[in-house]
């Protein structure tokens, strides 16, 4: 019994010597395996912004621009733009902290700034390259809508704009204001605006002026000398109720070597603009006036008076207004620029007439009075109806296009034949309207 106990108690004392080892060894292997799992080197993004700075106008890369990224206004990385404008931008070792919103800024000489916000994002800092793409068109940092006044007296002088020209270059542009610009020496203040790039752009001009006051006019034209890009076929114009039409007088520019002379007769808006078509000055034809019907209408008044009395008369469902004798669009069905030419064509007429000419006549109703005289019975009016005929030619590549307007001038209303004098059984006058317009309450109703 005592040596089998000794012997349980060693064999459990190895046992446990054992367990123990085996313990040992299990909790080393379990360190060193969450070693190799865990791994304590920090995780980075990298952010790459590329892209390129041009000319708004012309396209061109713009070396030497700077290119700045902030964010919360301090700067985080900023380069300048080479190899025809472009540039990039890099920002290494980003965490997740570095997301967020940024602002890219760009500046060239000459030109407006630019900037754009950017937001950097990425899911998790896993050791990513990202990379994004922005290009920018910088408009030139031309003074815009500035006034300059100019005393026109009896003495030449000369006033320069500094600007930029259609391609973004330097410009200086120079305007001679001739001695004795008014009649007899008078002397008065003009004023010159050069409007900016966007308007050039937008009216497809090199150049775009105001001049004040609008419409004056002079006895010798201001000169103006520009400097852009060579063998453009400029000429003048002027804007007349919102369109640009051709100058009648000194239209062609001249050009030597890139420098531009154009000749300003009066003031308003102006152009210097090179267009495919001179499709802008319309001549009116003569207006021809033609009866257009003549009924009769019957009444019965009867005047007891011993005077000549006016009684009411109410017309009903006539035609008004104007209308094409053939449609807009059938007229210029071969025109190389069709929708443009109508555009100016509706344009010009709504400067013309009240309302623009349609397809048919709008249905008019209206009162007058007409006149009885004493004692005597009206059995009838005969009313008349006068179109004038009028003719617009515009002129596109050589071509003439001629839109034909057909307008309601008036209604005559005369009683002669239709009054009796049942007193002595004859006619006393002729009985006849007498008005001159709606309101007089005579004969004529003048749609004018």
């Amino acid at each position: 019994m005592k040596m089998n106990s000794k012997f349980f108690g060693l064999g459990a004392k190895l046992a446990l010597c054992f367990v123990a080892v085996l313990g040992t060894l299990t909790s080393c292997y379990e360190k060193e395996d969450i070693k190799t799992v865990i791994d304590t080197t920090p995780k980075t993004v990298t952010y790459t912004i590329s892209g390129s700075v041009y000319n708004y106008t012309s396209l061109a890369g713009i070396n030497g621009a700077s290119v700045v990224l902030t964010k919360a206004d301090t700067e985080k990385a900023t380069t300048v733009t080479k190899d025809g404008g472009q540039f990039a931008i890099t920002l290494s070792g980003l965490t997740d902290a570095d997301r967020g919103d940024y602002t890219l800024t760009v500046k060239a000489e000459g030109y407006k700034d630019r900037k754009t916000n950017v937001t950097i994002f990425f899911e998790k800092a896993d050791n990513q390259t990202i990379v994004t793409h922005m290009d920018f068109a910088l408009k030139s940092n031309e003074i815009q809508g500035e006034k300059v006044e100019i005393v026109a007296g009896k003495e030449d002088q000369t006033e320069t704009f500094q600007g930029v020209d259609s391609e973004g270059k330097p410009s200086e542009d120079k305007v001679f204001v001739p001695a004795n610009l008014f009649p007899d020496g008078e002397v008065k203040t003009i004023t010159l605006v050069r409007e900016g790039q966007e308007e050039e752009i937008e009216n497809d001009a090199v150049r775009v002026w105001e001049g004040k006051p609008d419409g004056t006019s002079f006895d010798k034209p201001l000169v103006f000398t520009f400097t852009d890009k060579p063998g453009q076929a400029l000429k003048v114009y002027y804007e007349v109720n919102g369109i640009w039409t051709l100058a009648e007088k000194d239209a062609q520019i001249t050009e030597e070597n890139g420098v531009y002379t154009a000749k300003v007769n009066h003031f308003s808006r102006f152009k210097f603009s090179a267009t495919a078509y001179d499709y802008y000055t319309i001549t009116d034809g003569d207006a021809v006036m033609t009866t257009g019907f003549t009924k009769d209408i019957a009444l019965a008044y009867h005047n007891s008076l011993n005077d000549a009395k006016e009684f009411p008369f109410e017309v009903k469902g006539f035609a008004g207004g104007a209308i094409f004798e053939k449609s807009l669009d059938e007229v210029f069905a071969d025109c190389p620029i069709k929708d443009e030419a109508i555009n100016y064509m509706e344009n010009y007429l709504n400067g013309i007439y009240s309302e623009l000419p349609g397809s048919e006549y709008k249905v008019v109703d209206f009162k007058t009075e007409i006149l009885v005289p004493a004692h005597s019975d009206l059995s009838g009016v005969g009313v008349t109806q006068t179109l004038k005929n009028v003719s617009y030619t515009m002129t596109i590549g050589g071509t003439n296009y001629v839109v034909k307007v057909i307008q309601v001038d008036k209604y005559t209303f005369s009683t002669e034949g239709f009054v009796t004098d049942y007193t002595h059984g004859q006619g006393i006058g002729h009985g006849h309207g007498h008005g001159e317009d709606l309101n007089a309450g005579g004969g004529i109703i003048d749609f004018e």
